[in-house]
């Protein structure tokens, strides 16, 4: 391994650990991410009084735990909408179908769950038990976050939302457009205009753009505002405020230069 593929492994078992346990796994090299145990299985009104706790580790591919989940689902929560089960009971589903099962009964489950699947059983119920299922045993950190659809017409644009589904919108002229923005709340549409930005020796400084979110809830913005980093939104006057502050810096930029000027031909 190279130097900069042992540092790129490194970092990422540093900032995404349960990514690199299931990478390893899948490489050969250590074990799969472990979850559980949820709750204590074979908890009862008449239990005597419990003298030990056995745990038994399953390691299972993903095809292995869809069908340990739908047949957990089956016996408890057979009602209830899977996109709806907190990750608490979608584990525990799971793990009391390993509690009350062996490797034998796991395997004809799944040859079971593999021909509803290839037949098209319940198809829309497998999906969301998919879903279930990834949620409640991530393996790679969270799912990437969908990116916007934008379809421009005439002065609008029409934009997917996270909580409002497909809204159209006027879109100022000035926007840049939003191809490739995640997906986000109504609230949190926002406009974004051309950012400009100051550079010297390779620094970037003071980056500015016109930005307008029309239906902010927190902050509500009735007209575009200017963005500027390290500040708070502005108005077209604070904003002149600023350049003006920049202007009178660019003076003192300029005497500080001639001090140092000094300075230096004196110690030479």
């Amino acid at each position: 391994m190279s130097d900069e593929q042992d540092r790129a492994r490194t970092f990422v078992e540093r900032h995404f650990p349960q990514a690199a346990a299931f990478l390893a796994a899948e490489r050969g090299e250590g074990p799969a991410p472990v979850y559980g145990p949820t709750e204590p299985q074979n908890d009862h009104d008449d239990q005597p009084e419990p003298w030990v706790t056995v745990r038994v580790g399953y390691r299972v591919s993903r095809f292995e735990l869809l069908a340990a989940l739908a047949a957990g689902y089956a016996t408890a929560n057979e009602m209830q909408d899977p996109d709806t089960m907190t990750v608490a009971e979608i584990r525990y589903d799971v793990e009391a179908f390993f509690a009350d099962t062996s490797a034998r009964d796991l395997d004809a489950m799944v040859e079971e769950v593999a021909s509803k699947v290839e037949r098209g059983e319940d198809h829309a119920q497998f999906e969301a038990l998919r879903r279930a299922m990834d949620r409640a045993y991530p393996v790679s950190g969270p799912p990437p976050a969908a990116v916007q659809r934008p379809v421009y017409d005439d002065g609008t644009v029409t934009l997917d939302t996270l909580d409002h589904g497909r809204i159209t919108i006027d879109e100022p002229i000035w926007c840049t457009g939003h191809d490739g923005e995640q997906i986000v709340h109504r609230a949190d549409v926002t406009h974004v205009g051309v950012t400009v930005t100051g550079e010297y020796a390779g620094v970037e400084f003071l980056p500015a753009r016109i930005s307008w979110a029309p239906f902010a809830e927190l902050r509500p913005e009735p007209l575009p505002l200017a963005d500027v980093d390290e500040f708070p939104s502005m108005t077209p006057d604070e904003l002149r405020e600023l350049g003006a502050e920049l202007g009178l810096h660019v003076g003192r930029l300029y005497s500080k230069a001639n001090e140092l000027d000094r300075i230096r031909r004196a110690e030479a």
